[in-house]
C-alpha cells in the first residue's frame, strides 16, 4: 500500500502549499493550476481538515496541465529552458493566449 501512502504525502504536500501561497493569489493559482476558488477555500482550512482531506481524497489532487505534444517537448528541452517553457505555456494557455505545443 506504499503507492495510497505516497498519494496522501503528495496531496498533504500540495494542500499545505496552497494554503501557503494563497497570499499571493496570482502566484498561487500559476504555481498550482487551481482556480482562486479553491485556492480560497483551502486557505481557510485549518492543519487537522487539511490532513483529513489528504487522508480521505483517495486520488492524487495533482494533475499534468501540458498536453502530450507540450509535455513531450519539455522532456527534449535542455534543462536551463525547462522553467521558463513550462511558464511560459501555462501562462499562454490560460489567458487564451497561443497555445504552445
Amino acid at each position: 500500500m506504499m503507492e495510497q501512502r505516497d498519494v496522501l504525502k503528495i496531496n498533504r504536500q500540495l494542500l499545505m502549499l496552497t494554503r501557503q501561497m494563497a497570499q499571493d493569489m496570482e502566484a498561487a493559482e500559476l504555481m498550482t493550476g487551481l482556480p482562486k476558488a479553491a485556492i480560497e477555500k483551502i486557505a481557510s482550512l485549518d492543519m487537522d481538515e487539511i490532513e483529513e482531506l489528504a487522508e480521505t481524497v483517495g486520488v492524487s489532487l495533482y494533475t499534468l496541465r501540458f498536453s502530450d505534444p507540450a509535455f513531450s517537448r519539455l522532456l527534449q528541452m535542455p534543462r536551463e529552458a525547462r522553467s521558463t517553457y513550462a511558464e511560459a505555456a501555462i501562462v499562454g494557455n490560460s489567458r487564451g493566449g497561443a497555445t504552445f505545443p
